[in-house]
């Protein structure tokens, strides 16, 4: 892939960044400060190698997740055309969607729900995955990003399965709740602070299919349920833990979280995956 390297995020890169700091500082042998630099290396050549083995992206998929790196968000922010700063870290990356794909594979779902489509990189990779009368509904509320998403995602043949529903994702669960849809995959990766809401409404609004699976993006949010480390003062990390522990407190459910990236936790019914 010919994306940027994205730096490591979390309590992990910032410590290491401080160890090296302080050994330069702090005069310490030469041979200590090589191991700093070495666990460094270390840790971002096990990420770089996993992108390395990784299947690559499609050539569709590759020219969105380049056009997303390169787009002039920034401009458009200060244009008004966005109401907050948007990164293009917030797309969830080849490794991430390959990984969503093989799952969707497996599954064999004909339609899934997608909280959070940004420029459409995780939609796209699904859609990919999908029979030919397969769908993916995906909610987004910022219209400038519907339009540089659906550009993109039109640009591959696979761009047809997905349907975008504008506004915010709480209100396009009801409207689909409404009409009595079921989706065998939920993915959620909208705001964090509503992540306990989006999954209240999943079944509330008996929005996931039997034998269904909802997939949580960013469930270890910068690190900060395991470190408690919070720089920037920022809401999501909190929120994100809140909604962990309320997971963990679900007896009637299956879940595993899994370090890919900023953190991927699957759920399922317990019945599902447990034998009477």
């Amino acid at each position: 892939m010919s994306t940027a390297k994205q730096p490591r995020r979390g309590p992990l890169g910032r410590h290491l960044a401080r160890a090296a700091e302080l050994a330069e500082k702090e005069g310490v042998s030469q041979e200590l400060k090589d191991e700093i630099n070495r666990i460094a290396e270390l840790d971002q050549a096990r990420d770089e190698y996993c992108e390395s083995i990784t299947t690559s992206a499609s050539k569709e998929l590759e020219n969105l997740i380049e056009e997303t790196i390169k787009h002039p968000w920034d401009k458009a922010h200060d244009e008004g055309k966005t109401t907050w700063r948007i990164r293009p870290g917030m797309m969830s990356g080849n490794l991430e969607v390959q990984f969503l794909k093989s799952l969707i594979s497996i599954v064999k779902p004909k339609r899934v729900l997608e909280l959070g489509l940004f420029t459409g990189c995780a939609a796209l990779a699904i859609a990919e995955a999908l029979p030919a009368d397969g769908v993916v509904y995906s909610c987004e509320l910022q219209p400038y990003v519907i339009d540089v998403a659906r550009g993109l995602i039109d640009k591959s043949p696979h761009g047809k399965k997905v349907n975008i529903l504008k506004g915010p994702a709480a209100d396009g669960m009801k409207t689909l709740g409404e009409k009595k849809e079921k989706f065998d995959v939920v993915f959620i990766d909208a705001d964090k602070q509503n992540y306990e809401n989006y999954y209240n409404l999943i079944f509330e609004l008996d929005l996931l299919s039997p034998g269904g699976t909802i997939i949580v993006d960013n469930a270890l949010m910068g690190g900060y349920p395991y470190s408690h480390e919070n720089p920037n003062k920022s809401e999501v990390g909190p929120a994100i833990e809140k909604f962990n522990n309320m997971v963990k407190s679900k007896t009637d459910i299956h879940r595993v979280l899994l370090p890919i990236r900023d953190g991927v936790m699957l759920i399922r019914r317990k019945e599902d995956v447990t034998q009477s």
